[in-house]
């Protein structure tokens, strides 16, 4: 071998260190506590979420302390990584920080409620005492995602030790003053603990004043028998609220005796919401294999003729078809009482197809779809960015003066940020009379509290339970992974997830002007 050969030989073993086969770098160390510590303050939002990932892999106590520190980070990628995350605690001594003021007990905004949710997703049995008095002084986001975890780990068989006081103290919240929402996510972790007195609350609530408690009800009486479910089902269809009448169409599609048919075809002929009439085809489609379209008589015909719970046919179609006069972007409408949500982050305005931007672009198909709304129907407009904004503070007839104005307020819209779609939702449900949403996007939420998509459809779904309103998103040039995701938020609530093309949109020749229909 050539000396010089030799030589190179002797340098590179020398440079690698004792022991290093040569021609192979030196494996790369693993970060210390103390540094994945220090990520936790770096300026990017990416690191900070690789760090708590890293401290939960890490899985000593002193990492999981760590790691719920960036509860409280203000960006949603990284508190929800650390909520999720949190979950995976290895004992109870991991579990006792997160109850502690780093969790349950801090005086953070937000970082109570993150904490409550993220037990109930514990891969370990957790004892009843952790919840135990921990709804009292609660706020009501913080006391639903405490029934909610509770609902889900008995559901699991994880819940261990006395549980007839957590029962009990169930009862009293459910009893009690607090906001509707969390009395009834309280009335269906009761169902797995007390089925007695989950029933009496169950009947209670039916009559309750608050619209979600009487969806809470519906919801509860989902375990029991065939025949009460269909009265208590019936008995609720005819509710003035629509969101309580969709929660008995949902009991009342779930059990497959003539009776339940035969409330289904009534509600079908004196039903006025538009979604609903849609939502009860669906299910009668699905229960018998055949489409009377909207002919009661036929359907109620079929329907006095069932008997038990097979079909007469194939289920035809996964959900309704809508009006095709009136559509978004080529999404037939279903409702009446709609909500259009548009993003309005970045991307709306950087690409560009024939020299239109996404948002010109945009603006003709909202227009058209504004012009093809029945006089009957209700909507409003709410892009977002970072925040919301509203075009009105609550659904508007569809009269030809306003949607003229909405048309025009929106063309002029020229507002750009990141796209929080939580914020957007939240805004729209804030209208009681509101059954539907439509999302415009391009599929990716880059703000707002929550940046993890699973975790904020499961937390939307949750909070959909006391609502039931439909979830319908167009996504746009959408990256294949979050197709998914939203189409889960579809078809959960009822709705219809739809892709397209940002060039198929600019081909569309339904360009109009406010002045146009």
């Amino acid at each position: 071998m050539p000396t010089l050969l030799v030589c190179l030989l002797v340098v590179s073993a020398l440079l690698q260190g004792p022991g290093a086969p040569a021609g192979r770098s030196k494996p790369e160390r693993p970060p210390t506590l103390a540094e994945l510590r220090d990520e936790l303050s770096a300026p990017r939002p990416e690191a900070r979420k690789s760090a708590v990932r890293r401290l939960a892999e890490l899985g000593t106590q002193e990492a999981y302390a760590s790691l719920l520190s960036a509860l409280e980070d203000p960006e949603g990628i990284v508190a929800d990584e650390a909520q999720i995350r949190a979950s995976g605690a290895r004992d109870a001594r991991q579990f006792a920080e997160l109850l502690g003021p780093a969790g349950l007990r801090s005086r953070e905004a937000g970082v109570p409620a993150r904490a409550a949710e993220a037990l109930g997703r514990a891969t370990i049995p957790l004892e009843a005492r952790v919840f135990e008095k921990a709804l009292r002084g609660a706020d009501a986001e913080t006391a639903r995602m405490l029934c909610w975890s509770v609902e889900r780990l008995a559901a699991a068989r994880r819940l261990t030790g006395d549980l007839a006081a957590l029962a009990a103290d169930l009862v009293e919240y459910a009893d009690g003053r607090s906001a509707p929402e969390a009395r009834g996510a309280a009335l269906l972790a009761l169902r797995f603990l007390d089925t007695r007195a989950a029933e009496s609350r169950t009947l209670a609530c039916a009559a309750a004043r608050e619209p979600a408690l009487r969806c809470a009800a519906l919801l509860a009486a989902r375990d029991w028998t065939e025949i009460a479910a269909t009265r208590f089902g019936t008995g609720l269809a005819a509710d003035p609220e629509a969101s309580v009448r969709a929660g008995a169409v949902e009991l009342l599609a779930r059990t497959t005796g003539r009776d339940a048919a035969l409330a289904l075809v009534d509600r079908l002929e004196r039903e006025d919401r538009s979604r609903l009439r849609w939502r009860i085809l669906v299910h009668l489609r699905s229960l018998s294999g055949a489409d009377h379209g909207f002919d009661a008589e036929k359907w109620r015909e079929w329907a006095r003729q069932r008997a038990g719970t097979v079909a007469t046919g194939e289920p035809r179609g996964g959900g309704p078809v809508g009006d095709t006069r009136v559509a978004l972007a080529g999404l037939p409408l279903v409702s009446d009482r709609v909500a259009f949500l548009i993003d309005l982050s970045g991307s709306m305005w950087g690409a560009k197809v024939a020299g239109r931007t996404r948002k010109e672009i945009v603006d003709a198909q909202l227009g058209k779809a504004l012009l093809a709304l029945p006089k009957t129907a209700h909507f409003n407009v709410i892009p977002y960015t970072s925040e919301a904004f509203p075009w009105e503070k609550r659904l508007v007839p569809a009269e030809p003066a306003r949607i003229r104005n909405a048309i025009e307020d929106f063309e002029r819209c020229r507002r750009s940020g990141r796209g929080n779609v939580w914020a957007g939702i939240e805004a729209a449900l804030l209208d009681p009379d509101l059954d539907a949403v439509v999302v415009l996007t391009d599929g990716v939420p880059t703000g707002g509290p929550h940046g993890d998509f699973d975790l904020m459809v499961a937390l939307l779904l949750e909070r959909n339970r006391f609502r039931n309103v439909a979830f319908d998103s167009i996504l746009v040039d959408a990256p294949r992974g979050r197709i998914p995701g939203w189409a889960a938020l579809a078809a959960e609530s009822g709705g219809r997830s739809t892709t397209v093309e940002l060039a198929a949109l600019a081909a569309d020749d339904g360009h109009t002007s406010p002045g146009g229909g």
